[in-house]
């Protein structure tokens, strides 16, 4: 009896061992797919100041709305959505390929920059003629950013950005509400209508008496000195990249 016993579980152990082998041979696919979309629309796509002079001051403005695939009556899920607008150092052109791409050349800009403020900027320093190859002189600081439209039932919810800023640290936020709660839209605020103001820059040593209450105007809290760009860099083409980056949909 004992025998037998030992054979009938010997049998059971090596049915329970071939179990995984048999499932091996059966497969089941789940097909995933997602159609991804931007959340917002941004108009237009670049400005240009063109030629202008120390302590001269610019407006120019931008719109920031739903992408149609939010805007879509069927899309009920997500309510708004809240972005920030960051400023990046903007990369030449010419040298967009040579540094792997758009997204690739604007981050090369940004982690290259030897200091934002230019406050540190020699000519003969190797970081800078090689931040100066490859991108514009840096425009961000001095650009403000003001949000001019009604915001519906959330009253100021976006905050502003004055000139005169460190635009590594500084930023201006939006908010976007296409439903209230209960699915209506009234007060909402679908669209924000932003004024971009360039308030132009002296040059170092080359500034007028009257630069620091110029600075002031526009931003109580700047330290005048710290603004004055680069006295080598007159007559250069500055630039800068404003990103409209979405940081939360609800």
């Amino acid at each position: 009896m004992f025998k037998k016993l030992t054979l009938i579980t010997a049998s059971l152990l090596g049915i329970i061992a071939l179990l995984p082998l048999a499932a091996g041979f059966e497969a089941h696919v789940i097909n995933v797919t997602a159609q991804v979309e931007n959340a917002l629309f941004v108009h237009p796509e670049s400005l240009e100041f063109g030629t202008v002079f120390p302590q001269e001051y610019f407006e120019s403005s931008f719109f920031v709305g739903f992408s149609q695939s939010f805007s879509s009556a069927t899309q009920r899920r997500d309510r708004g959505v809240e972005y920030r607008l960051a400023q990046k150092p903007k990369p030449r052109p010419e040298k967009i390929t040579e540094l792997g791409g758009t997204l690739a050349a604007r981050d090369w800009c940004h982690a290259n920059i030897p200091d934002p403020l230019g406050k540190t900027y020699d000519p003969n320093d190797p970081a800078w003629t090689a931040y100066l190859v490859n991108c514009y002189p840096t425009l961000c600081p001095y650009l403000s950013k003001h949000e001019t439209t009604t915001d519906g039932s959330e009253t100021n919810n976006d905050v502003n950005l004055p000139a005169f800023h460190n635009p590594d640290t500084d930023f201006a936020t939006g908010r976007l509400l296409k439903y209230q709660p209960n699915f209506t839209t009234v007060n909402n605020d679908p669209a924000d209508i932003w004024t971009l103001d360039l308030p132009v820059p002296c040059f170092r040593e080359q500034c007028a008496q009257d630069w620091a209450d110029f600075v002031k105007k526009h931003n109580p809290a700047a330290n005048a000195e710290d603004y004055k760009a680069p006295r080598g860099l007159s007559g250069q083409v500055f630039g800068c990249d404003v990103w409209v980056e979405v940081t939360k949909i609800f």
